[in-house]
């Protein structure tokens, strides 16, 4: 573990934090420094004393971006690494020492190892509705230590995990670790190399799950883990006191809970149902939940839930069966070409719930595909076909990306919304913002200059830095979070309704009542404006004709099958009408 907080492990740490920090610095003084008439507080981040000023490490920038890197990481680490040997004693230097030393006093030292209670924050689930996400937030140096501990967990529980877990993994002997691009590509791959075959899938949701972790249960699968590989001796302490600093029902029910109604009356954090008598019990006494946003809160899911994974396993090893299985931190999927094997093995997971103390959604079955099988949290297993017939359902839907019976692919559609949702507030707080600023006199910015910025913004976050004939989605993107749809037949509407939206955005500001300067002439003025396919969201995923290749069965031929979708139709509509 001594390596894990060596001097480059943490100054590595401490660089990606202040590079995070100045690109929140400067998305604040984006519209500042159009309006020119804003000024940003000076930076009193503890992190700023630690390393050197921006002006000495921005020297280092590579001439040319390099690809798949942020430049300014890159400067930074080389300044840190290079100063240190040929300047040393500077006062930041005397400041990154005492630091490191302090780090590694807390994680190695003889004395009684604990955590603050991390800051609770909320999040809305969903607009216009009442119910919040706690996410908790560590002081820094809480922060650092849980991430470098977190990686040696990793790395030293990562032998035991299934091959069927996508999630928090470590990188392998080739620099790769599993991630739910794969996980996508490996449930596509079954219906691209067989579409005509009929698969039955099940999938299960746990109730809150990091709100309902019992802390019993987390500790004695990280003993029984631990057992076999040598941990260093304060492991279990460090992990202890993760444990012993965080509660739901105390932190965030008791405490944080009174605070977001004085903001919001009617907002909420949402009970878990788990067992009602251990909410009705002193929230002190409660050990139950693991923070939201915690760096061990993922070893931790991949802990308990890797006896499921082995459970499923073991059950598909006595059948002998074909059964496909998929976990990505607590959502799963069973896929079997027989239904009775994908039922069998979805009751041993469910069972291994109930042991492991975590609730799950009811499962329901599917009698007629419609609106409201999306509803259903936990799916009872249902046939993946393009028949117009009971219980078969055309899509199957993954890590937010969606696999038609076909083959044909789409991004899940929240995700769509939610990117479309965040297109408009970003064109909203900048609109505003000048609006106001320009009341009392002209900005400083052109109108030309202004929308060209925002022109540049929105499709740095859609779709990132487009440069000469590179294919594919580019990193720190939304595009890129759905990278594993490059090459595919997938659906174009959707991406086509983002780039109508960044559109219809881009032209709601330019309509706005803004009274325009003569201009600026700082750093990034006379940006050309990005236009063209290649800055489209729809650009990103080249299909290179493969939706040409989709057949669509559910247009049948013969009269069997038109009888069969007749009588279908006839019975979905009755039912959709007694639901109704």
């Amino acid at each position: 573990m001594l390596t894990y907080f060596s001097d480059e492990q943490i100054i590595n740490h401490l660089c990606k934090e202040r590079v995070k920090l100045a690109g929140l610095r400067d998305d604040h003084q984006y519209i500042s420094r159009l309006a020119g008439n804003q000024t940003e507080p000076q930076p009193n981040h503890s992190f700023y004393q630690l390393l050197p000023p921006r002006r000495l490490w921005s020297l280092y920038r590579p001439r040319h971006r390099p690809a798949n890197k942020n430049p300014d990481l890159l400067a930074l680490r080389n300044a840190v690494m290079d100063l240190r040997h040929q300047e040393p004693g500077q006062r930041w230097d005397s400041e990154l020492n005492h630091y490191i030393a302090g780090i590694r006093e807390r994680v190695f030292g003889s004395q009684l190892f604990a955590f603050s209670p991390p800051t609770i924050n909320w999040e809305l689930k969903k607009k216009d509705q009442h119910e919040y996400r706690a996410l908790c937030r560590f002081d820094p140096s809480d922060n650092l230590i849980l991430c470098l501990f977190a990686k040696y967990l990793r790395d030293m529980f990562d032998a035991q995990f299934s091959s069927s877990s996508f999630a928090f993994r470590a990188r392998n002997s080739q620099g790769q670790m599993p991630t739910h691009h794969r996980a996508f590509t490996e449930i596509f791959n079954l219906k691209h190399n067989a579409p005509t075959r009929n698969l039955y899938v099940a999938e299960c949701d746990i109730k809150g799950f990091f709100d309902t972790v019992d802390h019993e249960v987390a500790l004695s699968v990280f003993r029984r883990a631990a057992r076999r590989v040598n941990l260093h001796p304060r492991a279990e302490a460090i992990f202890r006191a993760y444990l012993s600093c965080y509660s739901f029902p105390f932190n965030v029910l008791a405490e944080a809970e009174p605070l977001l109604k004085r903001r919001d009356p009617d907002g909420y954090f949402k009970r878990p149902k788990t067992d009602p008598r251990r909410f009705s019990q002193e929230p002190r006494s409660l050990r139950i939940g693991v923070p939201q946003g915690g760096a061990i809160s993922g070893v931790i899911a991949n802990l308990i839930l890797n006896a499921a994974d082995k459970r499923v396993e073991r059950e598909r090893d006595r059948l002998g069966a074909e059964i496909h299985y998929y976990r990505y931190c607590d959502d799963m999927i069973l896929i079997s070409p027989v239904k009775k094997h994908c039922q069998t093995a979805f009751n041993a997971y469910r069972r291994e719930l109930d042991e492991l103390k975590l609730a799950y959604h009811k499962p329901e079955r599917t009698f007629i595909y419609g609106k409201r099988h999306w509803d259903h949290k936990s799916k009872a297993p249902y046939c993946w076909s393009g028949q117009h017939w009971f219980g078969c359902v055309p899509w199957v839907q993954f890590v937010g990306y969606q696999v038609r019976y076909d083959g044909l692919v789409r991004p899940r559609k929240e995700s769509i919304a939610k990117q479309a949702a965040k297109l408009e507030k970003t064109t909203g707080q900048l609109k505003y913002r000048l609006m106001e600023a320009s009341r009392e006199h002209p900005i400083i910015a052109t109108r030309n200059q202004a929308k060209t910025s925002l022109k540049c913004k929105l499709v740095a976050q859609g779709v990132g830095r487009i440069k000469g004939e590179e294919s594919g989605p580019k990193p720190m993107c939304w595009a890129s979070g759905f990278k594993a749809l490059h090459n595919k037949p997938f659906v174009s509407t959707a991406l086509c309704f983002l780039d109508w939206t960044r559109w219809k955005q881009i032209r709601r500001f330019g309509g706005a009542n803004i009274v325009y300067g003569l201009g600026r002439n700082s750093r990034g003025s006379n940006r050309r404006s990005p236009v063209g396919y290649a800055f489209s969201y729809h650009a990103q995923f080249r299909n290179n004709g493969g939706q040409n290749l989709i057949v669509n069965p559910w247009r049948p031929v013969k009269i069997k099958d038109r009888l069969k979708c007749w009588l279908y139709q006839a019975v979905k509509w009755g039912w959709k009408g007694f639901v109704e």
